[in-house]
């Protein structure tokens, strides 16, 4: 059985999210929640965010219940990419609204993701840099970034989702443009650092 390493994962997903769905917008490495951790691969599609866990047969899967948790409280659907190896393992730890792929020679869909309700609004807002929170909600600018997100956290949570959808596009669109022009016919390893977005949130 071959080895699979986590960027050549990454380069199988992104390019079956450009062949299935048109007009996604793709990043890598986002930072996100109060955790300030980072998903792994990150579409935006459909007025959705998609998280993708990668798991290559080099990882061990210790941390995916409290990563799935955490990618819960942010995004509207949650993937978790694996090698053949650990798909055992995966399917004792995830839910049924877990989506899972494989992976060996190629990428398959065995469980489809099912939309998560348990967002949370202030992670939502701690993934959205406070400048741009600012821009939204000029009356709040002279507030410190706790301040300002437990006021704008008093908002109904679909419109905290929508600014949210905006700061990501907003976020990944120029460089997703950029990877889409050097990109060939398919991602290679090298493509995908472009796809990678500011290493803090309140960067933008």
């Amino acid at each position: 059985m071959c080895r699979i390493a986590a960027e050549q994962i990454k380069a199988s997903v992104i390019d079956w999210l450009i062949n299935n769905y048109s007009g996604v917008i793709i990043g890598n490495e986002i930072m996100y929640g109060t955790s300030r951790k980072m998903v792994d691969l990150l579409a935006i599609f459909d007025n959705r965010t998609i998280a993708f866990e990668i798991k290559s047969s080099m990882d061990t899967l210790t941390r995916l219940p409290e990563q799935i948790n955490e990618y819960k409280k942010v995004f509207d659907e949650i993937n978790v990419v694996s090698a053949t190896s650990h798909l055992t393992g995966i399917k004792r730890i995830i839910t049924p609204s877990i989506g899972l792929f494989s992976i060996e020679q190629e990428l398959k869909e065995l469980q489809k993701a099912k939309e998560n309700s348990k967002t949370v609004k202030l992670e939502m807002l701690y993934s959205i840099s406070s400048s741009y929170l600012k821009k939204v909600f000029p009356n709040y600018r002279n507030l410190n970034s706790d301040l300002l997100r437990q006021k704008i956290s008093r908002e109904n949570k679909n419109t905290i989702h929508n600014i949210l959808i905006d700061f990501y596009k907003k976020r990944l669109s120029e460089k997703y443009r950029l990877f889409l022009s050097d990109r060939g016919e398919q991602t290679l390893i090298d493509d995908i650092p472009t796809l990678s977005s500011f290493t803090t949130i309140d960067q933008l």
